[in-house]
């Protein structure tokens, strides 16, 4: 996303009272932000809902030491639900019934035959606590019909799967919080009691062109013993084509980005990049929104992450490193970026102890640094790979829990042999990925001496 990294003291502000310019929830999952803005709530009544306003935290695939991953566990095709250990880097069926031999829907941890052509997508997410199960639309649905989505919640030890009917449409795990069908993407969080979803669609308007609208909704804990898990309503509605996408949490609020065109329109794809704006907002857990806090158009930011709360930025034809607090509204350079071009893409992120890791994929090579935020030092990261055996590449992050983290860090080589539609063979050369686990603060160090992973299928990825 492309961001201006200065904020006004008049917006900063707004931002600390989130009174001014920000809308009531709308009580009809239909109604647009346009249609709420029209009658906005008194300015004490929305400082009060924001005082009270539950605090998030993000679920993710890895908690209190383990990654869940939904994998294949031998040479068939079956999925099934495993954990990987972060510390000794072993990957375990996620099954507890006694003498179980993991071969099929007889046991608790199968999900399903196969892991493609989807109509909806599931996931797997925890709070450390338990696990959550959500199932949502990805395609398009018949005129009139509500898409189908839902939520399972089991423990973490043993992990009886949801039953069968529950991914055929069965309505007793409720959460039919789905707004539009073709879901792009969804983020899930807790206030420790509540269940909340911030998710795009991607459905297609009156004219047969696709729209982008966001949604927050909220699941709550069904006091029925008979009845669904959850009741979900819509607490946020945005504009319905303007693009939210999702960018983390400030304080428990979601930081979330809108495009308009010049002229305050809702943005389309239709390519007109150069006369898009987009917006900067945050969005609490009532439904009430932020004044924009950047306002900018597109390509004015080659690089973007808000990383524990701050926003890292690197304008565009510049090699600075800037980092913005929200809270504050102050903007300082860390540093100066090896940067050889515009071209060059980058990666920042995580921010562990003080240190930034970034990457910077060249034509021919990945560089990669630890920057020290206090002082901006810069320390050079080794490539621990090389793309199809040529162009170096750095580890690849690819979850953490607390101060434990999973990397991709190689490739080994692996024959594959397929057969061709006229009955012929071919053999080639398709590597798979090599993982391992270890301490965020020794990879920041630049020390490879981790723990390999031992996976159960040896010749898949996960």
């Amino acid at each position: 996303m492309k961001f201006r990294t200065k904020i006004t003291a008049a917006v900063v502000c707004l931002l600390a009272l989130l009174l001014a310019g920000c809308t009531a929830a709308p009580a009809n999952p239909n109604t647009t932000a346009e249609t709420a803005e029209a009658t906005p709530a008194p300015a004490v009544e929305e400082a009060e809902k924001t005082a009270a306003a539950p605090t998030l935290r993000e679920l993710t695939n890895a908690a209190d030491g383990r990654c869940y991953l939904q994998s294949r566990i031998d040479e068939t095709a079956q999925i099934y639900l495993t954990a990987l250990d972060l510390t000794d880097g072993q990957q375990r069926v996620l099954c507890a019934k006694p003498g179980c031999t993991h071969t099929g829907p007889d046991c608790p941890a199968w999900l399903r035959a196969d892991n493609s052509v989807q109509a909806r997508q599931l996931r797997i997410l925890t709070d450390g606590a338990q696990l959550y199960w959500t199932w949502e639309t990805t395609g398009e649905g018949a005129p009139g019909t509500q898409p189908y989505s839902a939520v399972f919640t089991s423990g973490t030890e043993g992990a009886p799967a949801p039953l069968v009917e529950w991914m055929n449409r069965a309505p007793d795990y409720c959460g039919v919080y789905q707004q539009d069908y073709a879901c792009t993407d969804s983020h899930w969080f807790t206030d420790g009691e509540n269940l909340w979803v911030f998710q795009r669609c991607e459905p297609k308007d009156e004219t047969g062109q696709p729209c982008f609208p966001a949604s927050l909704c909220r699941l709550v804990p069904n006091e029925d013993p008979n009845g669904p898990s959850y009741r979900a309503e819509c607490v946020w509605r945005q504009d319905i084509g303007a693009y939210g996408q999702y960018l983390g949490l400030v304080e428990g609020k979601i930081l979330f980005s809108r495009s308009l065109r010049a002229d305050g329109t809702p943005a389309r794809r239709d390519g007109d990049y150069e006369n898009t704006c987009r917006e900067l907002r945050l969005l609490s857990a009532d439904g009430s929104c932020s004044p924009a806090l950047q306002t900018d158009t597109y390509g004015v930011t080659r690089a973007a992450a808000l990383l524990d709360g701050l926003w890292y930025t690197v304008p565009a034809g510049s090699d600075q490193l800037q980092v913005t607090d929200l809270a504050t509204g102050q903007t300082r350079t860390v540093c100066n970026l090896p940067l050889a071009g515009d071209g060059e893409g980058i990666d920042l992120g995580p921010v562990y102890e003080g240190r930034l890791a970034v990457a910077i994929a060249r034509e021919n090579r990945e560089d990669g640094y630890v920057v020290q935020l206090d002082d901006g030092t810069l320390t050079p990261r080794t490539a621990t790979w090389a793309k199809n055996g040529v162009t170096p590449r750095l580890p690849r992050l690819y979850a953490r829990a607390g101060d434990r983290c999973l990397l991709m860090v190689g490739t080994r080589d692996r024959m594959l042999t397929a057969m061709g539609p006229d009955g012929s063979t071919d053999t080639f050369d398709s590597p798979v990925f090599l993982w391992a686990v270890t301490d965020l603060d020794s990879w920041l160090d630049g020390d490879q001496d981790w723990q390999l992973c031992t996976i159960l299928n040896p010749d898949g990825d996960l």
